[in-house]
């Protein structure tokens, strides 16, 4: 039987766990209940994310990196919720948002307690293909594209949803998008001249079904799906590997940017 772990950073967000936790029952997913912070709990957290879940919903507000940092430490599929507080919770949706490209999280709305539940509940029906949705090529689709190749995964492209897929659909901001009965991730795509602070405040306006990743970043719509696709583990690997060689170029920036600093002295 699938098992999801709903962790959220404080008991004062009691009203949006409480409604998770009720709308999994009603949809018969057994669920476990854990509050951690990121910041105060952090040896706690990785502990009680080493159990055996299917799915983790995470939720938090303010900085909100409690989703974030579970999903450095795992390969499950995580869905991110901000909680409403300052900016009407604008930077906890877009601190889950903006993921680092290759540790994603699939963020949902501010408080969208049933959006959460809904996708959960998608994820859990185990879909093996993908299917990408774009009006125009774009960088973001382009990478995306890699991701796939680079896992051996093919892929469909099309106009359309298909209900048994995982769609990733490359979306503007400039339109509503219309919502749809299909798991979809969602990735905004903007041109550079574009990409300004007021456009966050369309991301606001649409997130308010789907899942989402940040912007402009269909490497982790990309990696996202494969979590989703490794319910059996056949990526595991992979996923692994992948997250290796990104640990490792930071560790030799690192250690090029420390010559560089002890050759200055």
């Amino acid at each position: 039987m699938s098992k999801i772990l709903v962790i959220f950073g404080s008991k004062s967000d009691e009203q949006v766990y409480k409604e998770i936790t009720k709308g999994l029952k009603k949809e018969g997913i057994e669920t476990e209940l854990r509050i951690s912070s990121a910041h105060r709990t952090p040896d706690e957290l990785e502990h009680i994310i080493s159990g055996d879940y299917d799915l983790i919903i995470a939720g938090a507000g303010l900085s909100a990196a409690l989703p974030g940092v579970i999903a450095s430490k795992t390969i499950k599929p995580i869905i991110g919720i901000p909680c409403l507080g300052s900016y009407q919770g604008l930077d906890a949706l877009l601190s889950i948002m903006q993921m680092p490209s290759g540790i994603p999280v699939l963020s949902v709305g501010i408080g969208k307690t049933e959006v959460a539940v809904r996708n959960a509940a998608k994820i859990l029906k185990k879909r093996v293909s993908v299917n990408l949705i774009s009006e125009i090529p774009n960088e973001a689709l382009s990478k995306a594209e890699k991701i796939f190749t680079e896992f051996d995964i093919p892929v469909k492209r099309s106009e359309a949803v298909e209900p048994d897929a995982i769609n990733i659909e490359f979306v503007s901001l400039d339109e509503p998008t219309p919502e749809k009965d299909a798991l979809v991730i969602y990735c905004p795509v903007l041109t550079k001249d574009d990409d300004k602070a007021e456009a966050a405040l369309n991301v606001l306006k649409h997130s308010d079904h789907g899942l989402w990743v940040g912007l402009n970043n269909g490497k982790n719509a990309a990696l996202s799906a494969i979590e989703i696709l490794n319910f059996d583990g056949k990526y595991s690997i992979k996923i692994n590997e992948h997250r290796e060689k990104l640990k490792n170029k930071v560790k030799e920036n690192d250690k090029q940017i420390q010559g560089e600093n002890n050759a200055g002295q």
